[in-house]
């Protein structure tokens, strides 16, 4: 059994994904969307959440890894009689060849492939619908595969097995068979919600779908026009957001999962299959300093249409499709990862009040502005209302960007966004002559908000930027100060905060996001993988090079052996910790890259990295 979240890799469509172990068992999938509930959930309970099992019978090892500048997971097989590897992945097609052909909804394509000697191996698959809750009735519909309804919905298992080789009981099948050198036997898991069904064909078109997904990959990594140091690195993140975007929508969720706890055995489980705001800026100039317009211009899209729903406020969360209500439950039936209770669906963080959100979303704004020639009345209309916002409510309590569920408080962060949001709204003023903004009501409150951060946000005894205003203890998010334009990263008083930030909340070269901080939640958690990044990038910007190269590739060595990295790591062990993989880390990997290959190309004999 599976118990490192490190043994996984993520497959995916974008617009489903599903986690597969490297005993190559898909222990995390649900259908339809992100946020449906789960087909198989083992990785939140091996008893009751279900599972998809291809192994061979008795000892062996394995390695996992992705098929170069594809998502397609190749998992490696040895025994004492042989090697064979499993490919996973589920089918994509360009939208030309979805115009030539019939394609189910969804389609988890499975190849079992000999490489030497001779293998027997054994499937269990076994569907649970409802997050582990309810188990279907399962049919051996012969050449029409193994079968199951619910709620309208059909799921079917083909094979390139015999029919009579699969046992099926109630909520259960199982299969036996032998691989030789050079043979592929192919299992194909669809899901539909059409009438009349599509079934997929095989074995005759099974592996052209198959090479076509790998294609599909290759051409969209292809298209990443990031060429420095740490390549690989870069294009493994592109290709998790890539996995993470809703294609429908435009929208990309923080995580494919939900409830991975931030440490084995506490209580801060959270559900991330949603989009926050709060990614957006990031989000958006990756994509663009990347060469992924196409994807930049969804999610942007996205923005616009998702925030309709809750203007002239801004939500913190939403679904991909832009619904603002996301009910927080606790589905108590299951055992959690590790045993990690409880186990939640929907996010409580859609009730609150993050001031940050704001600067956040007209930062993504500014950084797209250049793809785009002019914004119409409506859209200039929302961005000016959000400025307005800002004025309105920039010196109120809010509950920050790490979502406390304690009091609000006067987050130095918080601040730093607002006036962030204000400078960007000026500047696109600027650029697209509205003369409709007020720009001196938006100037002046940007000048008050800077003053109270300087006063009130900055501690003269300690010498450092504090968490919240006339508070003596620090956090990550202060590295952003920088990162967002309103201080230099060599400042006194930036690199004053730096160092405090090191000496206060690093260990074993990993950083936490805050350190003895009444949050209102019980139990610890890892290091914070975005913060890690956002101290490389302050680094490279203080020109302390070295050590930022160090930090990156710190971070490189946790990352699993297929290239991702969750939201956490565990300093005292290394362990992966929370929801997996995370965007928003990957998001600050590419980011950090970005500014070392800055560095490198302005000397670029001067640093080493690997």
């Amino acid at each position: 059994m599976v118990t490192r979240l490190s043994d996984y890799a993520l497959i995916g469509n974008a617009r489903a994904a599903a986690l597969v172990s490297k005993t190559g068992t898909i222990a995390w999938c649900c259908l339809p969307e992100f946020d449906s509930p789960s087909l198989f959930a083992s990785i939140l309970d091996p008893e009751r959440g279900g599972h998809f099992s291809i192994c061979p019978e008795g000892t062996y090892s394995s390695q996992q890894r992705y098929l170069p500048d594809t998502n397609v997971v190749e998992t490696t097989f040895e025994t004492a009689t042989g090697k064979a590897r499993l490919l996973d992945a589920f089918a994509v097609q360009t939208e030309e060849a979805r115009k030539r052909t019939l394609f189910p909804d969804h389609e988890v394509l499975r190849v079992v492939e000999g490489l030497s000697g001779t293998i027997a191996f054994k499937l269990e698959y076994t569907p649970r619908t409802y997050y582990g809750r309810n188990t279907p009735r399962l049919q051996n519909r012969r050449k029409l595969g193994i079968h199951f309804a619910w709620k309208g919905n059909i799921y079917t298992l083909l094979s390139t097995l015999q029919p009579d080789q699969f046992i099926v009981e109630e909520g259960n099948a199982t299969a036996q068979f032998i691989v030789q050198p050079g043979e592929q036997i192919l299992f194909s898991m669809s899901y539909s919600g059409q009438c009349p069904v599509v079934l997929p064909e095989l074995p005759k078109t099974g592996l052209n779908r198959m090479h076509q997904t790998i294609a599909y990959w290759e051409n969209w990594s292809s298209r990443c026009q990031y060429k420095g140091v740490y390549e690989q690195a870069v294009k493994r993140s592109a290709l998790v957001l890539k996995l993470l975007a809703h294609a429908p929508s435009g929208a990309i969720v923080a995580a494919p999962t939900t409830s991975l706890p931030e440490h084995p055995g506490g209580g801060r489980n959270w559900d991330y299959r949603y989009c926050w705001l709060r990614d957006a800026s990031f989000t958006v100039r990756v994509l663009i300093k990347l060469g992924y317009t196409d994807e930049a211009h969804a999610y942007m899209n996205w923005i616009l249409h998702a925030t309709r729903l809750t203007r002239p406020k801004l939500q913190v969360v939403y679904s991909v499709f832009g619904h603002a209500k996301l009910k927080e439950k606790t589905l108590d039936w299951l055992r959690g990862f590790q045993n990690s209770t409880p186990v939640r669906i929907g996010n409580g963080a859609d009730k609150q009040f993050q001031l940050d959100v704001y600067g956040e979303v007209l930062d993504a704004v500014c950084a797209y502005a250049p793809l785009v020639k002019t914004f119409d009345r409506d859209t200039r209309k929302f961005l000016i209302g959000l400025g307005k916002i800002i004025c309105r409510l920039w010196d109120k309590p809010d509950n920050g960007i790490w979502e406390v569920r304690a009091d609000l408080s006067h987050h130095t962060h918080s601040k730093v966004m607002a006036w962030a949001g204000l400078d960007r709204l000026l500047t696109l003023a600027q650029q697209y002559n509205w003369t409709d903004a007020p720009l001196q009501l938006f100037k002046e409150t940007a000048d008050r908000i800077k003053q109270a951060v300087e006063e009130a946000g900055y501690n003269t005894e300690m010498d450092s930027y504090t968490h919240e205003f006339y508070g003596d203890r620090v956090d990550a998010s202060l590295l952003t100060l920088p990162l967002v334009g309103y201080c230099d990263a060599a400042s006194p008083r930036m690199r004053a905060t730096t160092r405090t930030i090191c000496d206060k909340l690093l260990k074993n070269d990993l950083l936490y996001r805050y350190r003895n901080i009444t949050d209102g939640l019980q139990g610890d958690e890892g290091a914070f993988g975005i913060c890690n990044f956002w101290l490389i990038e302050v680094l490279v910007k203080a020109g302390e090079v070295e050590r930022a190269i160090e930090l990156f590739e710190t971070m490189l060595a946790h990352a699993s052996p297929a290239g991702l990295l969750s939201e956490e790591i565990d300093p005292d062990t290394g362990a992966l910790l929370g929801n997996y993989p995370q965007g928003f880390t990957h998001i600050g990997l590419i980011n950090a890259a970005l500014s070392l290959n800055e560095v490198y190309q302005q000397n670029i004999k001067h640093y080493a990295y690997k």
